[in-house]
Protein backbone atom coordinates (compact mmCIF):
# COMPACT_ATOMS: atom_id res chain seq x y z
CA UNK A 1 0.00 0.00 0.00
CA UNK A 2 1.65 3.46 -1.50
CA UNK A 3 -0.39 5.41 0.18
CA UNK A 4 -2.43 6.30 3.22
CA UNK A 5 -6.12 5.15 2.74
CA UNK A 6 -8.11 8.55 3.48
CA UNK A 7 -11.49 6.82 3.83
CA UNK A 8 -11.25 4.45 6.86
CA UNK A 9 -9.60 7.44 8.27
CA UNK A 10 -12.54 9.81 7.28
CA UNK A 11 -15.22 6.69 8.49
CA UNK A 12 -13.58 6.15 12.00
CA UNK A 13 -13.91 10.19 12.90
CA UNK A 14 -17.39 10.55 11.17
CA UNK A 15 -18.87 7.43 13.25
CA UNK A 16 -16.94 8.41 16.27
CA UNK A 17 -18.54 12.24 15.89
CA UNK A 18 -21.94 10.50 15.58
CA UNK A 19 -21.32 9.36 19.44
CA UNK A 20 -22.48 12.21 20.65
CA UNK A 21 -25.84 12.40 19.01
CA UNK A 22 -26.13 8.44 20.05
CA UNK A 23 -25.45 9.08 23.62
CA UNK A 24 -27.38 12.47 23.80
CA UNK A 25 -30.07 10.58 22.63
CA UNK A 26 -30.18 7.30 25.09
CA UNK A 27 -31.45 9.68 28.17
CA UNK A 28 -34.57 9.95 26.09
CA UNK A 29 -35.00 6.05 25.23
CA UNK A 30 -38.37 4.41 25.31
CA UNK A 31 -36.55 0.82 26.15
CA UNK A 32 -36.18 1.85 30.12
CA UNK A 33 -32.21 1.92 29.68
CA UNK A 34 -31.27 3.95 32.86
CA UNK A 35 -28.97 5.68 31.53
CA UNK A 36 -26.20 7.97 33.70
CA UNK A 37 -29.38 11.00 33.28
CA UNK A 38 -32.62 9.94 31.84
CA UNK A 39 -35.46 12.28 31.44
CA UNK A 40 -38.50 10.87 29.38
CA UNK A 41 -39.12 8.92 26.56
CA UNK A 42 -39.26 11.27 23.58
CA UNK A 43 -39.46 8.77 20.25
CA UNK A 44 -37.89 10.78 17.58
CA UNK A 45 -34.88 11.45 19.47
CA UNK A 46 -34.92 7.56 20.40
CA UNK A 47 -35.41 6.47 16.73
CA UNK A 48 -32.01 8.39 15.63
CA UNK A 49 -30.42 5.76 18.54
CA UNK A 50 -32.17 2.78 17.41
CA UNK A 51 -31.49 3.92 13.21
CA UNK A 52 -27.76 4.06 14.15
CA UNK A 53 -27.27 1.06 17.08
CA UNK A 54 -27.22 -1.81 14.58
CA UNK A 55 -23.95 -0.82 12.81
CA UNK A 56 -21.92 1.76 14.31
CA UNK A 57 -20.26 -0.23 17.06
CA UNK A 58 -19.69 -3.16 14.44
CA UNK A 59 -18.35 -0.68 12.01
CA UNK A 60 -15.72 0.73 14.77
CA UNK A 61 -14.25 -2.93 14.89
CA UNK A 62 -14.47 -3.44 10.92
CA UNK A 63 -12.16 -0.45 10.74
CA UNK A 64 -9.79 -1.12 13.74
CA UNK A 65 -8.96 -4.43 12.01
CA UNK A 66 -8.18 -2.50 8.69
CA UNK A 67 -5.95 -0.55 10.38
CA UNK A 68 -4.44 -3.48 12.04
CA UNK A 69 -3.73 -4.80 8.86
CA UNK A 70 -1.59 -1.78 7.85
CA UNK A 71 0.38 -1.39 10.50
CA UNK A 72 1.02 -5.07 10.67
CA UNK A 73 2.46 -4.17 6.92
CA UNK A 74 4.96 -2.02 8.90
CA UNK A 75 5.48 -3.87 12.14
CA UNK A 76 5.97 -7.34 13.68
CA UNK A 77 2.93 -8.20 15.69
CA UNK A 78 5.33 -8.07 18.73
CA UNK A 79 5.61 -4.77 17.92
CA UNK A 80 2.22 -4.19 16.74
CA UNK A 81 0.96 -5.69 20.29
CA UNK A 82 2.86 -3.22 21.92
CA UNK A 83 1.73 -0.03 20.33
CA UNK A 84 -1.24 -0.90 20.98
CA UNK A 85 -0.77 -1.69 24.92
CA UNK A 86 0.89 2.00 24.78
CA UNK A 87 -1.68 3.97 22.72
CA UNK A 88 -5.16 1.93 23.83
CA UNK A 89 -4.07 0.90 27.40
CA UNK A 90 -1.98 3.79 28.64
CA UNK A 91 -5.15 6.46 28.03
CA UNK A 92 -7.14 3.72 29.98
CA UNK A 93 -6.04 3.90 33.67
CA UNK A 94 -6.58 8.25 32.97
CA UNK A 95 -9.84 7.44 31.51
CA UNK A 96 -11.08 4.92 34.79
CA UNK A 97 -9.33 7.73 37.11
CA UNK A 98 -10.88 10.94 35.87
CA UNK A 99 -14.07 10.34 33.36
CA UNK A 100 -15.71 7.35 34.22
CA UNK A 101 -16.52 8.82 38.32
CA UNK A 102 -18.23 11.82 36.32
CA UNK A 103 -20.64 9.28 34.58
CA UNK A 104 -21.40 7.44 38.01
CA UNK A 105 -21.59 10.81 40.07
CA UNK A 106 -24.07 12.04 37.73
CA UNK A 107 -26.17 8.56 37.95
CA UNK A 108 -26.19 8.94 41.57
CA UNK A 109 -27.05 12.04 41.73
CA UNK A 110 -29.61 11.94 39.46
CA UNK A 111 -30.99 8.49 39.99
CA UNK A 112 -30.85 8.22 43.95
CA UNK A 113 -30.16 11.53 45.07
CA UNK A 114 -26.63 11.23 46.31
CA UNK A 115 -25.86 14.16 48.27
CA UNK A 116 -22.08 13.72 48.76
CA UNK A 117 -20.00 16.08 45.90
CA UNK A 118 -17.58 14.73 43.29
CA UNK A 119 -14.88 13.90 45.40
CA UNK A 120 -16.40 11.94 48.09
CA UNK A 121 -18.41 9.76 45.43
CA UNK A 122 -14.80 8.07 44.39
CA UNK A 123 -15.36 6.03 47.39
CA UNK A 124 -18.49 4.78 46.31
CA UNK A 125 -17.23 4.01 42.69
CA UNK A 126 -14.34 2.07 43.59
CA UNK A 127 -16.36 0.28 45.79
CA UNK A 128 -19.90 -0.43 44.62
CA UNK A 129 -19.10 -2.89 41.71
CA UNK A 130 -23.36 -4.23 40.62
CA UNK A 131 -23.96 -4.55 37.23
CA UNK A 132 -20.76 -2.57 35.72
CA UNK A 133 -22.83 -0.27 34.10
CA UNK A 134 -22.80 2.60 36.74
CA UNK A 135 -26.08 3.50 36.21
CA UNK A 136 -26.52 3.12 39.99
CA UNK A 137 -23.18 5.70 40.88
CA UNK A 138 -21.07 2.19 41.16
CA UNK A 139 -18.06 1.36 39.20
CA UNK A 140 -18.42 0.93 35.41
CA UNK A 141 -16.04 0.83 32.34
CA UNK A 142 -18.77 3.34 30.72
CA UNK A 143 -17.89 3.68 26.96
CA UNK A 144 -14.15 2.80 27.84
CA UNK A 145 -15.42 -0.55 27.31
CA UNK A 146 -13.98 0.02 23.72
CA UNK A 147 -10.89 0.27 24.39
CA UNK A 148 -10.79 -3.10 27.11
CA UNK A 149 -12.52 -5.02 24.27
CA UNK A 150 -10.36 -3.37 21.69
CA UNK A 151 -7.20 -4.26 23.54
CA UNK A 152 -8.12 -7.88 23.90
CA UNK A 153 -9.49 -8.41 20.35
CA UNK A 154 -6.34 -6.97 19.05
CA UNK A 155 -4.24 -9.69 21.72
CA UNK A 156 -6.83 -12.59 20.62
CA UNK A 157 -6.68 -11.92 16.87
CA UNK A 158 -2.78 -12.14 16.56
CA UNK A 159 -2.35 -15.38 17.06
CA UNK A 160 -5.76 -16.47 14.63
CA UNK A 161 -4.01 -13.96 11.86
CA UNK A 162 -0.82 -15.91 12.18
CA UNK A 163 -2.87 -19.17 11.10
CA UNK A 164 -5.14 -17.71 8.71
CA UNK A 165 -2.41 -16.34 6.96
CA UNK A 166 -0.57 -19.67 6.99
CA UNK A 167 -3.50 -21.47 5.28
CA UNK A 168 -3.58 -18.48 3.08
CA UNK A 169 0.04 -19.94 2.08
CA UNK A 170 -0.69 -23.22 1.87
CA UNK A 171 -3.96 -23.39 0.74
CA UNK A 172 -4.56 -20.36 -1.23
CA UNK A 173 -6.85 -17.79 -1.64
CA UNK A 174 -10.49 -19.78 -1.57
CA UNK A 175 -9.41 -21.06 1.27
CA UNK A 176 -9.58 -17.59 3.06
CA UNK A 177 -12.85 -16.73 1.27
CA UNK A 178 -14.18 -19.79 3.24
CA UNK A 179 -13.33 -18.38 6.05
CA UNK A 180 -14.32 -14.73 5.64
CA UNK A 181 -18.08 -16.71 4.86
CA UNK A 182 -17.84 -18.19 8.12
CA UNK A 183 -16.91 -15.33 9.95
CA UNK A 184 -20.12 -13.15 8.11
CA UNK A 185 -22.46 -16.27 9.41
CA UNK A 186 -20.68 -16.65 12.62
CA UNK A 187 -21.10 -12.42 13.01
CA UNK A 188 -24.72 -12.64 12.45
CA UNK A 189 -25.19 -15.96 14.72
CA UNK A 190 -23.68 -13.74 17.49
CA UNK A 191 -25.65 -10.73 16.84
CA UNK A 192 -27.29 -10.79 20.21
CA UNK A 193 -24.76 -12.92 21.89
CA UNK A 194 -23.48 -10.66 24.74
CA UNK A 195 -21.30 -10.73 27.27
CA UNK A 196 -21.36 -8.04 30.00
CA UNK A 197 -23.76 -6.26 27.23
CA UNK A 198 -21.66 -6.24 24.52
CA UNK A 199 -21.67 -7.99 21.12
CA UNK A 200 -17.66 -9.33 21.63
CA UNK A 201 -18.12 -12.28 19.54
CA UNK A 202 -19.66 -9.93 16.87
CA UNK A 203 -16.68 -7.47 16.80
CA UNK A 204 -14.11 -10.25 16.86
CA UNK A 205 -15.19 -11.75 14.05
CA UNK A 206 -15.91 -7.83 11.64
CA UNK A 207 -12.24 -7.13 13.17
CA UNK A 208 -11.27 -10.11 11.28
CA UNK A 209 -13.40 -9.69 8.17
CA UNK A 210 -11.48 -5.93 7.95
CA UNK A 211 -8.43 -7.30 8.29
CA UNK A 212 -8.64 -9.78 5.69
CA UNK A 213 -10.72 -8.51 3.22
CA UNK A 214 -11.79 -4.74 3.61
CA UNK A 215 -8.05 -3.74 4.03
CA UNK A 216 -8.27 -5.07 0.28
CA UNK A 217 -8.76 -2.15 -2.22
CA UNK A 218 -9.19 -4.79 -4.90
CA UNK A 219 -12.04 -6.53 -2.90
CA UNK A 220 -13.45 -3.03 -1.67
CA UNK A 221 -13.57 -1.83 -5.06
CA UNK A 222 -15.35 -5.12 -6.58
CA UNK A 223 -18.04 -4.39 -3.64
CA UNK A 224 -18.50 -1.07 -4.53
CA UNK A 225 -20.01 -1.90 -7.99
CA UNK A 226 -22.90 -2.86 -6.09
CA UNK A 227 -23.12 -0.08 -3.63
CA UNK A 228 -26.30 1.39 -4.46
CA UNK A 229 -28.26 -1.75 -3.41
CA UNK A 230 -26.32 -2.19 -0.63
CA UNK A 231 -27.25 1.70 0.39
CA UNK A 232 -30.83 1.16 -0.60
CA UNK A 233 -31.33 -1.98 1.34
CA UNK A 234 -29.60 -0.33 4.31
CA UNK A 235 -31.80 2.60 4.45
CA UNK A 236 -35.03 0.70 4.11
CA UNK A 237 -34.14 -1.99 6.74
CA UNK A 238 -32.64 0.42 8.94
CA UNK A 239 -35.66 2.69 9.16
CA UNK A 240 -37.79 -0.19 9.37
CA UNK A 241 -35.88 -1.42 12.24
CA UNK A 242 -37.07 2.71 13.78
CA UNK A 243 -40.53 1.79 12.89
CA UNK A 244 -40.91 -1.56 14.35
CA UNK A 245 -38.97 -0.90 17.64
CA UNK A 246 -40.04 2.39 18.76
CA UNK A 247 -43.45 2.81 17.31
CA UNK A 248 -45.44 -0.22 16.05
CA UNK A 249 -43.65 -2.62 19.18
CA UNK A 250 -45.63 -5.50 17.86
CA UNK A 251 -43.51 -7.33 15.17
CA UNK A 252 -40.71 -8.64 17.50
CA UNK A 253 -39.80 -11.34 14.74
CA UNK A 254 -39.70 -8.70 11.61
CA UNK A 255 -38.44 -6.15 14.17
CA UNK A 256 -35.30 -8.75 14.76
CA UNK A 257 -35.03 -9.47 11.00
CA UNK A 258 -34.47 -5.76 10.28
CA UNK A 259 -32.30 -5.09 12.99
CA UNK A 260 -29.85 -7.98 11.89
CA UNK A 261 -30.03 -6.92 8.10
CA UNK A 262 -29.57 -3.19 9.04
CA UNK A 263 -26.30 -4.45 10.51
CA UNK A 264 -25.61 -6.78 7.29
CA UNK A 265 -26.23 -4.54 4.60
CA UNK A 266 -25.38 -1.32 6.46
CA UNK A 267 -21.62 -2.18 6.80
CA UNK A 268 -20.80 -2.64 3.11
CA UNK A 269 -22.89 0.61 1.90
CA UNK A 270 -20.97 2.51 4.50
CA UNK A 271 -17.58 1.33 3.71
CA UNK A 272 -18.24 1.40 0.01
CA UNK A 273 -19.80 4.99 0.17
CA UNK A 274 -16.38 6.01 2.10
CA UNK A 275 -14.69 4.30 -0.87
CA UNK A 276 -16.04 5.72 -3.75
CA UNK A 277 -16.56 9.43 -1.84
CA UNK A 278 -14.52 9.69 1.46
CA UNK A 279 -10.71 9.07 0.13
CA UNK A 280 -9.38 12.27 0.45
CA UNK A 281 -7.78 14.26 2.87
CA UNK A 282 -7.55 18.11 3.94
CA UNK A 283 -7.21 20.17 6.72
CA UNK A 284 -10.54 19.39 7.89
CA UNK A 285 -10.09 15.80 7.70
CA UNK A 286 -6.89 15.18 9.02
CA UNK A 287 -7.70 17.27 12.66
CA UNK A 288 -10.13 15.14 12.96
CA UNK A 289 -8.31 11.90 12.27
CA UNK A 290 -5.75 13.62 14.44
CA UNK A 291 -8.22 13.64 17.36
CA UNK A 292 -10.55 10.80 17.09
CA UNK A 293 -9.60 8.67 19.68
CA UNK A 294 -9.20 11.78 21.83
CA UNK A 295 -12.54 12.94 20.85
CA UNK A 296 -14.00 9.27 21.69
CA UNK A 297 -12.50 9.48 25.39
CA UNK A 298 -13.93 12.78 25.99
CA UNK A 299 -17.20 13.10 24.54
CA UNK A 300 -19.26 11.08 26.91
CA UNK A 301 -18.84 12.88 30.27
CA UNK A 302 -19.30 16.51 28.45
CA UNK A 303 -22.49 15.12 27.22
CA UNK A 304 -24.18 13.82 30.45
CA UNK A 305 -22.66 16.90 32.37
CA UNK A 306 -23.90 18.93 29.42
CA UNK A 307 -27.42 17.79 29.87
CA UNK A 308 -27.50 17.63 33.87
CA UNK A 309 -26.72 21.32 33.83
CA UNK A 310 -29.05 22.23 31.23
CA UNK A 311 -31.83 20.13 32.79
CA UNK A 312 -31.20 22.43 35.92
CA UNK A 313 -32.92 25.26 33.88
CA UNK A 314 -36.04 23.60 33.25
CA UNK A 315 -35.96 23.75 29.49
CA UNK A 316 -38.14 21.00 27.64
CA UNK A 317 -36.64 17.61 26.42
CA UNK A 318 -36.47 18.80 22.82
CA UNK A 319 -34.52 21.50 23.78
CA UNK A 320 -32.06 20.40 26.04
CA UNK A 321 -30.92 17.51 23.47
CA UNK A 322 -31.10 20.11 20.50
CA UNK A 323 -28.60 23.01 22.82
CA UNK A 324 -26.52 19.67 24.47
CA UNK A 325 -25.23 19.06 20.55
CA UNK A 326 -24.76 22.42 19.91
CA UNK A 327 -22.60 22.85 23.11
CA UNK A 328 -21.04 19.61 23.14
CA UNK A 329 -19.48 19.39 19.61
CA UNK A 330 -17.26 23.12 19.70
CA UNK A 331 -16.29 21.95 23.37
CA UNK A 332 -14.76 18.55 23.01
CA UNK A 333 -13.37 19.88 19.94
CA UNK A 334 -11.69 22.52 22.79
CA UNK A 335 -10.62 20.12 25.04
CA UNK A 336 -8.84 18.22 22.29
CA UNK A 337 -6.92 20.85 21.16
CA UNK A 338 -5.91 21.76 24.74
CA UNK A 339 -5.04 18.14 25.64
CA UNK A 340 -3.45 17.58 22.25
CA UNK A 341 -0.93 21.34 23.14
CA UNK A 342 0.53 19.22 25.93
CA UNK A 343 4.13 18.13 25.27
CA UNK A 344 3.37 14.54 27.38
CA UNK A 345 0.57 13.83 24.71
CA UNK A 346 2.03 15.36 21.58
CA UNK A 347 3.68 12.37 19.44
Amino acid sequence: MNRRVYYIDNLRWITVSLLIVYHAGIAYNTWGEANYIFFEPVRPIAGIVSWISPWFMPLMFLLAGVSARFSLQKRSMGEFLRERFLRLGIPLLPGMLLINPILSYVADVTHNGYEGNFFTHYGVFFSNFTDLTGYDGGFTLGHLWFIAVLILISLLACPVIRGLEALRESSGENAIRIVGILLAVLAVATFDIRFFGKQVILYFCVYLLGYFFFSDRNYTAKLSKGKWIFVILFLITATLNVILFIYAGDYETLNTICNYAAFVFGIPALVCLGHDHLDRADAFTKLNSKISYMFYILHFPVVVLCQYFLSLTGMSSILNYLMTLVITYPLVYGLCYLIGRMKPVRK
